[in-house]
């Protein structure tokens, strides 16, 4: 009996260090880590970045290293950002205002209401 429970405990803890990140080993798909501060962006942050792009019906945004800022002058329907490979990196409905999508440094695809512009994050 005391065999099974040393057993038992053995694999629990073999399984909870395996999954302890909450990702499967398994899973080829690389984690964006941020730093807690850097999410969560207020409506007096500028970007450190002078290239904001002007892109179709108003739409204006500005790439850093940690994302992508961008304006919408009027409410729209759908935004994704995918990546190189096809995968959808954010996706969200926004409406009017500012907003910020945190990114790591690459190549990415706007998509605004099925427009599809190249942006780079450096």
């Amino acid at each position: 009996m005391k065999r099974i429970i040393a057993v038992l405990l053995f694999n629990l803890l073999c399984f909870s260090c395996v999954f302890a990140d909450g990702k499967n080993p398994g899973d080829p798909r690389t984690t964006v880590g941020k730093p807690e501060g850097s999410w969560n962006k207020q409506d007096n942050d500028t970007p450190t970045s002078t290239n904001v792009q002007s892109i179709a019906d108003g739409i204006t945004y500005s790439t850093t290293a940690e994302g992508i800022f961008l304006v919408l002058p009027k409410a729209t329907s759908n935004v994704k950002l995918f990546a190189l490979t096809g995968e959808v990196v954010w996706s969200g409905n926004l409406v009017q205002g500012r907003f910020f999508i945190p990114t790591r440094q690459g190549i990415y695809f706007l998509r605004i209401n099925n427009k599809s512009y190249k942006v780079i994050c450096k």
